[in-house]
């Protein structure tokens, strides 16, 4: 908008916004359209008279408007001096020539009619002076022009009155309204047309095909169902398919969308303004006073007014009679005689004029200010007030539903891929495990079988040994054959006995048979572990439970000063609920911030670092460079929330700061497993009580091989306990068939969770068991996770730089019926050696056949770093896009 009017003229303020049309400023209308002496609207000059008395009816006659040729406007007046009684008369006459007035038929200056509009410009005076009454003639019909030409035209392109144009820039046109609703029009039917066409397409591939995921057909089936979603999303966005709208434009046309018909609404509006300001004018005009010389006229005429009441009724004429010279005549004033005017002073001074002319441009502004001001500055206000409400249908753009990439998609596919595949590998181990389960307990069954034939070898070999030696050694005394006979009883006997005891109800053969017979032994079941009468397990092993404590510190959430509440979510993310019935919800892991508005409209914007987000209620966000977020209210209260610790610091406008820790939801659960509380305690594993409901006992008692023969040479030394089956951390033959990188330190239980030391391990100090289940491989109790635990694998992940942290990561069981969310916590330290055989299950250690240098096919035989949820793969892409593997 050009900046030619005045700011506190809000008639020319209105014309020029809604015209283009350049009214130029009130105040300097009239500087081309002065005297020399600076008088505005007309010049003058004051001529000297014959003295003479004069009545009313004279001076009529010779004052006023058009007396004489050559002027338009005459005054008579005397002067004596000053006011009062005096005597020295003198007449005047001032001569009046207005300047800008146009001429009638006889080239007479005449004062414009009712409604009138003038068109004036340059032109010079009678006497060579410059004058322009283009800016006069601008402002008084130049804007009532411009506004007749909008509403007749639509368009004020072009347009020009008294030497001033519109410029091309600043020009109006209504059409225009028009044409960006037919677009918008245009852009709706797209969208129904396309969305018709894409529904068409989607119909014919059919659903999507699992045998399309991660290929190219199932990204391609993946663009077109999200661009009939987008693009049935952008029409109902635009109106919906059959919109009615409820305004017509200018030449009668019906918009077909909700942003179309808000623009013809807006064209309606205008329009409506524009026809306030013309009437307004209109009836400005109509009184005459918006011709200015017309305002001089009436003060002119109070003017001779005044002087016919205050100046000629006051001169007193003396008649003197006398001799040959005759009679003469002298003048003087009495004493209500004025010539001072009280407002412009003398009569005879030029600068008393200059002051009328003045008055006669403050009157017309007056009027001016009182007729146009008020219609327009409501115009302005009304339309101002209807184009916000128009806007607000604009402020949004066009919301995309579905915003995923085909690169998201297809990471997603390739992970669900994985996914299925992990899930594949994981039954697979579970199969192969459970097959060498039972493959063990066979083992076991054979041995228990050989063990009892060398038993019943050795008695029957010893027996034939003392039946020969009766036979052969027949002559020796009796006393040698009851010798004899005696030893070889005393041998029968001791290995009767030692065959005895490995096939009595006591044996450990019997003990081992019971304690790993099928799959219970190496699920956490405990049945098969007592079921046997003659059970070694004596003492009891401890309770798995932990105290089902909640959190007992923080809150769950926060009420910030406008009413809003935040909270931390378990998942990391923090959400803040406003009175007015929106939200917001801050990713830290992906940076975005998603707003739901109260009618549940869904955007979603990112938020970088240093970046400020304005909320619903008026309060500011911005993220730091160390991940917290601040929060500054409109009250002057600020808050700083870390989304990892839960940590809210907040500063009041006093100066004063309260810290208040959020909890996520989490503590202790009925599970029994660790659950992080919002202290920053939490429980370990390690800690745990044992495993309860086994028979009580917490190792097997001895006295079956408490003999020295076999429990010190073949079974215990040798072949069993040294290098047989139980020689390496996992029992089963070496440290070959140990994970290699499953630190298992910490889990210092024994075997099926026994305490600390009851393992039987070949490098032990005592040689002897202190608690477990002898003979039991490594961690075979705790496969498949604890007594009363879910079957998911154990959760284990290595922490750099740490020496040992506690390591918690939820989990979510898909074998429990309850559904229950686990977490579980390990205590990990880097470097140690293992010194229980119970903190190695078979779960993370991959095909047992492939820790022997046997080939495997199994991934879990790779070495890995850490081990996640269900060995879930964890994806992301390499720069440029491209997908890759974290974690892997």
């Amino acid at each position: 908008m050009p900046a030619t009017n005045d700011a506190d003229d809000y008639w020319g303020k209105a014309v020029t916004l809604y015209t283009g049309y350049p009214v130029p400023s009130r105040k300097t209308v009239f500087d081309k359209l002065k005297s020399k002496e600076g008088i505005p609207l007309f010049r003058m000059d004051i001529q000297s008279m014959d003295v003479r008395a004069v009545t009313a009816e004279d001076y009529s006659a010779i004052s006023g408007w058009m007396k004489h040729d050559g002027e338009d406007y005459d005054l008579v007046f005397y002067t004596a001096g000053g006011d009062g009684a005096h005597s020295g008369v003198q007449m005047h006459r001032a001569r009046i020539v207005l300047i800008g007035v146009p001429d009638d038929a006889n080239g007479r200056a005449r004062l414009l009619d009712s409604g009138e509009m003038i068109n004036g410009g340059a032109f010079t005076g009678h006497y060579g002076d410059q004058w322009d009454s283009g800016p006069m003639s601008q402002y008084i019909s130049g804007a009532k022009a411009a506004l007749d030409k909008l509403l007749a035209d639509h368009t004020t392109r072009g347009f020009s009155y008294a030497g001033a144009p519109v410029a091309d820039a600043e020009a109006v046109d209504l059409n225009s309204f028009e044409r960006t609703a037919q677009a918008f029009d245009r852009a709706t039917k797209f969208f129904i047309d396309q969305a018709a066409h894409l529904e068409q397409w989607e119909t014919s591939l059919g659903s999507e095909q699992s045998s399309w995921k991660g290929q190219a057909a199932g990204v391609f089936w993946h663009l077109v169902h999200q661009l009939h979603k987008n693009y049935d999303s952008y029409v109902e966005q635009l109106g919906g398919v059959d919109h009615q709208a409820a305004h017509t434009t200018l030449s009668g046309y019906s918009p077909k969308s909700t942003f179309g018909d808000t623009l013809a609404m807006a064209q309606q509006q205008l329009v409506a303004e524009l026809t306030n300001l013309q009437n307004a004018w209109t009836t400005w005009a109509n009184t005459s006073e918006h011709d200015p010389h017309r305002s001089v006229l009436e003060l002119l005429d109070d003017l001779s007014a005044w002087v016919l009441a205050n100046n000629v009724p006051y001169i007193e004429e003396t008649t003197t009679y006398g001799g040959e010279a005759g009679s003469y005549s002298s003048y003087s004033t009495r004493a209500g005689f004025l010539e001072n005017h009280p407002t412009y002073g003398s009569l005879n001074d030029i600068q008393s004029w200059k002051k009328l002319g003045e008055a006669a441009v403050e009157r017309w502004n007056n009027y001016v200010n009182q007729t146009l001001v008020p219609v327009a500055t409501q115009s302005l206000s009304t339309l101002n007030g209807n184009w916000i409400d128009a806007s607000s249908e604009f402020e949004e753009p066009l919301k995309t539903k579905d915003t995923s990439s085909l690169t998201q998609f297809y990471q997603q596919e390739q992970n669900q891929l994985n996914q299925d595949q992990l899930n594949k590998n994981q039954q697979d181990l579970n199969n192969t495990l459970n097959n060498n389960q039972q493959n063990l307990n066979d083992g076991l069954n054979n041995l228990g079988n050989n063990l009892n034939n060398l038993g019943t070898n050795l008695n029957n070999g010893l027996g034939n040994i003392g039946d020969g030696l009766n036979d052969g050694l027949g002559n020796i005394g009796n006393g040698l054959n009851n010798s004899l006979g005696n030893i070889t009883t005393g041998l029968n006997n001791g290995l009767g006995n030692i065959g005895g005891g490995l096939n009595g109800p006591n044996s450990l053969i019997t003990s081992l048979n019971g304690g790993l017979d099928g799959n219970s032994g190496l699920n956490g079941g405990t049945s098969n572990l007592n079921t046997g009468p003659g059970s070694t397990l004596s003492s009891s092993l401890n309770d798995l439970g932990l105290n089902s404590e909640l959190n007992n510190g923080g809150s769950s959430s926060l009420t910030n000063p406008g009413g809003g509440t935040t909270r931390l979510n378990a998942d990391g993310t923090l959400t803040t609920d406003f009175p007015d019935g929106s939200r917001t919800t801050f990713n830290p892991a992906t940076g975005t911030m998603t707003t739901t508005s109260p009618n549940g409209r869904v955007t979603t914007s990112r938020l970088n670092v240093g970046d400020t987000f304005t909320n619903p209620d008026g309060s500011t966000t911005t993220l730091n460079a160390d991940g917290t977020l601040t929060t500054k209210f409109p009250d002057g209260t600020s808050t700083t929330l870390n989304p990892t610790t839960g940590a809210a610091t907040t500063t009041h406008p006093d100066g004063s700061t309260t810290t208040t820790h959020l909890n996520t939801g989490l503590g202790s659960g009925t599970d029994g497993l660790s659950h992080h509380s919002n202290s920053g305690s939490s429980t370990d594993l390690n800690s745990l009580n044992g495993l309860k409901g086994l028979d009580g006992s917490t190792s097997l008692n001895s006295g079956s091989l408490n003999s020295g023969s076999l429990n010190s040479g073949s079974l215990n030394s040798g072949s069993l306990n040294s290098g047989g089956l139980n020689s390496g951390s996992d029992g089963l033959g070496g440290d070959d068939l140990a994970y290699d990188d499953y630190d298992s330190t910490p889990f210092t239980g024994g075997a099926l969770g026994a305490p600390a030391g009851s393992a039987l391990t070949a490098g032990s100090a005592a040689g002897q068991p202190t608690g477990g289940t002898p003979l039991n491989p490594g961690g075979l109790g705790g496969m498949g996770g604890a007594n009363n635990s879910s079957s998911s694998e154990r959760v284990r992940k290595v922490l750099d730089e740490t020496g040992g942290a506690a390591l918690r990561r939820p989990t979510v069981s898909r074998s429990r019926a309850s559904g229950d969310e686990e977490e579980r916590e390990m205590i990990l330290t880097r470097g140690s050696t293992p010194t229980s055989s119970s903190g190695s299950p078979y779960a993370p250690g991959g095909s047992p056949a492939a820790g022997q240098g046997n080939q495997s096919t199994e991934s879990g035989d790779r070495e890995r770093s850490s081990w996640v949820p269900e060995d879930e793969d964890v994806w992301g892409t390499d720069e440029g896009g491209a997908p890759a593997v974290i974690g892997r």
